[in-house]
């Protein structure tokens, strides 16, 4: 299992690195994602994904499922700190490799 590193982040080092990071966005203290899948198996693999990130990580993002929609939205915040860390970043990193189909 991996160390968090609860670095805190400012927002504009946070809005830096948010241009390499595909599809997130940031709200104060919060970076979200809506993750919306073509079909149900690739809707499982993401979940599938997500907590083993989850596990690997030791990071908890707040995340929801719509499976009518198809799409998994996540928030990530570092509670402990109430801030954005640079464990938010890896973890929304880790979460943008997977691929359809895997």
């Amino acid at each position: 299992m991996a160390s968090e590193d609860k670095t805190v982040l400012t927002p504009s080092q946070v809005d830096e690195e948010l241009k390499t990071l595909e599809g997130w966005a940031r709200s104060e203290a919060v970076l979200s994602r809506n993750f919306v899948f073509r079909n149900f198996r690739d809707l499982t693999s993401f979940l599938n994904h997500l907590t083993r990130t989850i596990t690997e990580q030791n990071h908890h993002p707040d995340f929801s499922l719509n499976t009518g929609m198809r799409m998994i939205s996540v928030a990530l915040t570092t509670h402990s700190e109430k801030a954005l860390t640079r464990s938010d970043l890896h973890f929304a990193r880790a979460l943008n490799v997977w691929k359809p189909g895997t």
